[in-house]
């Protein structure tokens, strides 16, 4: 399985909801259902952190925080635009 050009998450959750909340996902974004390992080695050198917007804004959103409509937040995320095999 992979995934191209996602965004990392830091942290593990056993259900969905709460992953939608910590990571502000819009339920129309995703249902965050699926949940991958996967070696970082493969993306090393092409991680970074996402800019607030969906990473098309001007400031870098290290802790999710920009769309409160669809979660607490707080949590740190990390973004690629490798494929990330698992």
């Amino acid at each position: 399985m992979e995934a191209p050009k996602s965004y990392i998450g830091l942290s593990k959750f056993d259900l969905a909801s709460k992953m939608q909340d910590a990571y502000q996902i819009s339920p129309s974004w995703s249902n965050v259902k699926l949940r991958g390992e996967f070696d970082i080695l493969q993306i090393m050198d092409n991680v970074y952190v996402p800019k607030e917007a969906g990473d098309t804004g001007k400031v870098l959103e290290p802790i999710t925080s920009y769309y409160p409509e669809y979660g607490k937040g707080g949590y740190p995320q990390l973004k690629t635009n490798s494929v990330i095999e698992f």
